[in-house]
């Protein structure tokens, strides 16, 4: 190897470093399709992204039931959904003036044209830290074009660039979520890292011979080398499983509560080791310190 030769691959190792070290990613959590499970995917993300004392902002995109932001960003999303429903039923400030009630603008998919332009927040954000966006159902046309709109692909196909951006795709394995799977894909021509997400807990229907028979999966996966993981189902007792959902609660209050029953807390804490190692092993969510593989 020559003088030049080695002079060149060693910058480039030393710029891949410099990236790795200053790197932050928009990690996105969707599927597009309702039911699938995606806020309790987005709530266990945020649960061992903040036990990895990773520097993040939480985005609930969902307006209407923000429910991972109304368990990690509590008091944030509180007043986004006041606000929205003081919004709708136009109440007013009591007072001489009557004046509205000041708006926090939350950063939506909604379709309309001016939420586009607020989402660009989290491309700002994700200048300085990570950025976790969790999405609602949405057309896959919403996110698409926001990602094509602020050229996405250019970004990350930039040297200069140090900010990632990845879909945890989420699917219960039905050839209409799977075809939903391959369209995302084939949207960023593969540029765009995928993560297919197999949910054993989805709420809706789950047919994963599907999946097993659907050779452009497999192609999709080996040909640009994206993962596929498998997350397991939430086996608790419902009346648990109602209740750290219904009243927002963190897993980590969740697993200290006095309420919990020990056969509860070994259940929930089996299906959290099992979550948080499927997530922490595609390199884009840091493992949770108390569940090291």
């Amino acid at each position: 190897m020559s003088n030049e030769t080695s002079t060149k691959t060693a910058s480039k190792e030393v710029g891949k470093e410099v990236r790795k070290k200053d790197a932050t990613s928009i990690i996105i959590i969707g599927g597009v399709k309702g039911g699938l499970g995606k806020s309790i995917i987005g709530g266990v993300a945020a649960f061992q992204m903040k036990a990895a004392k990773l520097p993040f902002e939480l985005v609930d995109a969902d307006a209407d039931t923000p429910n991972v932001g109304l368990t990690y960003e509590k008091e944030l999303y509180e007043q986004f959904r006041n606000e929205r429903l003081a919004q709708s039923s136009a109440t007013l400030v009591p007072g001489d003036n009557d004046l509205p009630l000041e708006q926090v603008e939350q950063i939506t998919f909604s379709g309309e044209a001016g939420n586009y332009f607020a989402a660009d927040k989290i491309i700002t954000i994700a200048e300085q830290k990570n950025v976790l966006v969790v999405l609602p159902a949405l057309p896959a046309c919403d996110l698409d074009r926001w990602l094509d709109q602020n050229d996405i692909v250019g970004m990350l196909a930039d040297p200069e660039n140090t900010t990632d951006a990845i879909h945890f795709f989420v699917t219960n394995g039905t050839p209409e979520s799977l075809g939903l799977f391959k369209d995302s894909v084939e949207s960023s021509k593969g540029k765009i890292p995928h993560v297919l997400v197999l949910n054993h807990g989805a709420a809706t229907n789950i047919q994963w011979k599907w999946f097993d028979r659907d050779k452009q999966i497999a192609k999709y996966l080996e040909q640009y080398g994206f993962k596929s993981i498998v997350f397991p189902e939430m086996i608790v007792d419902p009346a648990i499983k109602n209740k750290i959902f219904s009243e927002y609660i963190p897993y980590g209050d969740v697993l200290k509560a006095d309420w919990l029953p020990t056969p509860s807390k070994r259940r929930l804490n089996k299906w959290l080791r099992e979550a948080t190692q499927a997530l922490g092993s595609t390199g884009y969510i840091p493992y949770h310190p108390d569940y090291l593989p």
